[in-house]
């Protein structure tokens, strides 16, 4: 019985350390696109190399 009760809760641990490296990237993308739009306006060719 312990084990039918564990199975569930390392599934939901796993999807949440999933959602966490989602959450992480979106983050890091959204910082690279504020990063590269303020560099639009001082230098527009280093802001043409793609992310």
């Amino acid at each position: 019985m312990t084990t039918a009760l564990l199975h569930p809760i390392r599934a939901l641990r796993e999807n949440l350390s999933h959602i966490g490296v989602a959450v992480n990237a979106s983050r890091e993308l959204s910082r690279a696109g504020a990063a590269r739009y303020s560099s639009e306006k001082v230098n527009p060719v280093t802001a043409a190399i793609p992310l």
